[in-house]
């Protein structure tokens, strides 16, 4: 099973806007933008229909804000290996 390192909290995302040069802020995954039921799928489900190849590469969509300029942009984070839960 692999994890975010950002969406669990082990490391911080930052990126300066292209635009700009501002630090842009983590609006969290792409996962989170897909509708009011995404929460209650499983992670993985939302993967696979996301339009990304994010599950076959191990990971993780996240969409950065400039709350300078408004600029929305997206940013591909590397999952690490996590704990196998069913073991």
């Amino acid at each position: 099973m692999s994890i975010c390192p950002i969406c669990n909290g082990f490391s911080h995302l930052e990126q300066s806007c292209p635009s700009c040069r501002h630090m842009m802020e983590d609006t969290g995954n792409i996962e989170q933008f897909f509708g009011p039921y995404t929460p209650y799928r499983e992670r993985n489900d939302i993967k696979m229909s996301n339009g990304y190849l994010d599950v076959a590469h191990h990971e993780c969509i996240h969409v950065l804000s400039c709350p300078h300029c408004g600029r929305q942009q997206t940013f591909t984070v590397k999952e690490m290996m996590g704990p196998d839960v069913y073991d």
